[in-house]
């Protein structure tokens, strides 16, 4: 309980609000993986842009998590999410982004759900071991 607090005040310290969250972020990504989803790997030139804005906000929300499309993707992800399982949810975008436009755009998100998966199993550890340490 001491590291969650040290670390809440740190954050607090960093300016850093409950509103920043990964799935949060997640969320504000989802348009802009849409839209290079649509992008053809060579990239494209106005009319391409234009069309894979178009199309990605006329999109409609599918509910198959086993398809290869960039929605079955982004409930993939949200599913690991709200299970608490960041490093699976980091590893399925970047593998269903692999090679495609969009997963430059994804890149930093997937640095920074693994990079909480890390923090949080080692204060889940160091959590443990000061349990152990105050039982002895």
């Amino acid at each position: 309980m001491y590291w969650r607090g040290v670390i809440k005040r740190d954050m607090e310290q960093l300016q850093f609000s409950e509103d920043m969250t990964l799935d949060k972020k997640f969320d504000t990504l989802k348009g802009t993986l849409r839209h290079f989803s649509l992008i053809p790997p060579g990239g494209g030139g106005i009319l391409t842009h234009s069309l894979a804005s178009v199309t990605s906000w006329l999109k409609v929300k599918e509910a198959d998590l086993s398809g290869d499309g960039i929605e079955s993707l982004i409930n993939r992800v949200e599913s690991f999410l709200a299970q608490g399982k960041l490093s699976e949810a980091a590893d399925t975008l970047e593998k269903g982004l692999k090679e495609t436009n969009a997963a430059a755009v994804a890149d930093d998100w997937v640095k920074r759900a693994r990079n909480r998966a890390i923090t949080e199993q080692a204060l889940t550890l160091l959590q443990s071991y000061a349990t152990t340490i105050s039982i002895t």
